[in-house]
């Protein structure tokens, strides 16, 4: 192939365009991730939206509508604006079967109100959008100008830089079972390569928290999800500051009515740091009752010359866990520990 053959290389800016040309395979090579739809719902659920009724909510960074339906999930009720950078990727949500209450909307973070989206929104969801942007803090300040006094932000995210363990699981599994399925499923491994250096390179917990609070966030919290992602993706949690003079009221509201964010600790500045844990429940944590439950990485792929070229991604069990094939444990805490 030639140099002016090839596609361009992936960065920060244009990583929406090697987006747009997975996107047709895109949800086949989602279904091969175990617990990534739960993970997913268990962010969503965090963030206390208590059903949604009369919420607007803003789902930005929207993909193929996975993040959308774990949102409908949480706040069945709630208005959803989804938003996304790939006309590929939001045509592939829009064919999908969603109530009247949720649109989608090309566009990208920068050009949100150019596209006639504005806010406030009663919460944010942002899934696997931070890690990408080609600024993180200022993108962060943007989602907090978006959102009501007191209302929610949850950045479901990778961040492996704070542990030795979190980063030799993600390079094995990344390197072992996501790129070559990708190549299986997609047809090219270009996209997952770059999310595999583009991870390593993020922030961390620690980084990620004060990049947060640095942002304008307060109560900025993290829990990361149980199984073979424990310490790999995490849940960041934070509030657009209550105004002055009812900051009182809000808090004891929310202490009231949304106890699982309420009964969430501050997270630690240095995660390694973190002393005795509260107990969890599953509900709150996860755990072999949930349903994206896997305790162990998935298995390697198997060439691409041995599936069989009539098998279709929805004949799988796409949150089956899979035997372990050498991985490493993760260290500091068992499946269903919270992160810090």
């Amino acid at each position: 192939m030639s140099e002016s053959e090839r596609p361009e290389a992936i960065r920060p800016a244009t990583v929406h365009r090697a987006y747009g040309r997975r996107a047709a395979g895109f949800d086949g090579f989602l279904k091969t991730i175990p617990g990534y739809h739960a993970h997913l719902r268990m962010s969503t659920n965090r963030m206390g939206l208590r059903g949604g009724s009369a919420l607007r909510l803003l789902d930005v960074g929207c993909g193929t509508g996975a993040s959308t339906a774990a949102l409908l999930d949480a706040a069945p009720g709630a208005t959803v604006v989804a938003v996304d950078a790939s006309t590929e990727m939001i045509a592939v949500a829009r064919k999908k079967n969603w109530p009247p209450h949720v649109e989608f909307v090309h566009t990208r973070l920068e050009t949100l109100a150019e596209a006639g989206v504005h806010g406030p929104f009663d919460g944010i969801f942002a899934a696997y959008l931070v890690s990408n942007l080609p600024d993180a803090e200022i993108g962060l300040r943007r989602l907090l100008s978006l959102l009501k006094p007191g209302a929610p932000l949850a950045v479901h995210d990778y961040a492996v830089a704070d542990r030795m363990g979190s980063r030799m699981r993600w390079s094995l599994a990344s390197w072992s079972y996501l790129i070559p399925m990708a190549r299986i499923r997609s047809g090219s491994a270009e996209l997952q390569r770059y999310r595999t250096q583009r991870v390593h390179s993020a922030d961390g917990v620690e980084a990620m928290t004060h990049r947060m609070g640095r942002a304008g966030f307060e109560d900025v919290r993290v829990q990361t999800v149980p199984g073979w992602q424990q310490h790999v993706v995490h849940t960041f949690l934070g509030r657009r500051p209550d105004e002055p003079d009812v900051v009182g009221q809000r808090r004891a509201a929310r202490a009231a009515a949304e106890p699982q964010w309420a009964g969430l600790p501050e997270a630690p500045a240095n995660p390694e740091e973190a002393g005795e844990e509260a107990a969890v429940t599953p509900e709150q944590e996860g755990g072999p009752e949930d349903a994206g439950y896997a305790e162990d990485p998935p298995a390697p792929a198997v060439p691409a010359d041995t599936v069989p070229a009539d098998t279709d991604p929805a004949d799988t069990d796409p949150e089956a866990p899979t035997p372990p094939h050498g991985v490493p444990p993760v260290d500091g805490g068992k499946p269903g520990d919270r992160d810090v």
